[in-house]
């Protein structure tokens, strides 16, 4: 066991002192990869922990999002490595969850993630994936957020970890969202590009349940269903386009070549 420092001492003295058993928030300075390869690179960041003290006299670490909520992720540790990792936060005041804090998250993660994909225009991978990861720590499920972290990892090459985020993304039902309306008709075109033709579909069917009057949506699915060779049912919502959006030269296109693909079919 490393031997505990004089520091680490009087903080036990003083917590014993003035608390008896610890119970409060403490914060820990750890280290932050970002990048691979050639353009990996650290920096520094805090985590906050809601730390008890247990009856063995170990201490239980429940770590904290950034919105200061507790989260599943907890250890159990010696006093003595308590001590050497943790600085107290006497000041940290657990928020409430009323309308206006979540508010107030809402549009820091927003702050983050935009500036995520300012950094993702320019190619600046490093710095918008640490603007991605900011954002989720405040919330996991931010649509754009996750969205921008799959986009980096396409552009760099990193098809399995886009992928795996694509799939993380097609359960967050925010996407859906009139919000992410945009957002979605990208992240569709995306799902096929990586020929995750399942996903896809289950992505439009989701939205149609929220949306069935879209036609840029109908026709986005058809184009899914002809990845499939779904040609019948292509047809169906491509024609269902078009009643809705006479004036749609895209989806007129598309169904005269499908329909000419199966008469041929059928000679």
């Amino acid at each position: 066991m490393s031997q505990m420092t004089d520091e680490g001492k009087n903080k036990i003295e003083v917590a014993e002192a003035n608390q008896g058993k610890i119970n409060g928030y403490f914060g820990e300075t750890v280290k932050i990869s970002l990048g691979t390869g050639a353009t990996k690179r650290s920096t520094t960041g805090e985590n906050i922990y809601f730390a008890e003290e247990l009856a063995s006299g170990e201490i239980r670490l429940s770590l904290l999002n950034m919105a200061g909520q507790p989260t599943s992720i907890t250890e159990i540790v010696e006093r003595d490595v308590f001590f050497q990792r943790c600085q107290p936060k006497p000041d940290f005041v657990s928020p409430n969850k009323s309308a206006r804090f979540e508010q107030r998250i809402k549009e820091k993660a927003d702050r983050h993630a935009s500036q995520g994909n300012l950094h993702l225009r320019r190619k600046e991978y490093n710095s918008a994936e640490f603007e991605f990861q900011c954002t989720l720590k405040l919330d996991e499920d931010h649509v754009r957020a996750n969205y921008g972290l799959a986009k980096l990892h396409l552009e760099k090459g990193e098809d399995d970890q886009a992928r795996e985020i694509l799939e993380k993304i097609t359960h967050i039902d925010a996407l859906f969202e009139e919000e992410n309306k945009h957002v979605f008709n990208e992240f569709g075109i995306d799902l096929r590009r990586m020929k995750m033709f399942d996903q896809a579909l289950d992505s439009y069917r989701k939205a149609l349940e929220i949306s069935d009057q879209d036609p840029v949506l109908l026709f986005n699915m058809a184009r899914a269903l002809i990845d499939k060779k779904a040609w019948s049912e292509a047809v169906t919502m491509l024609e269902r386009a078009l009643t809705l959006k006479n004036d749609f030269p895209e989806a007129q296109l598309l169904l005269s070549k499908l329909s000419q693909k199966l008469e041929t079919k059928v000679d």
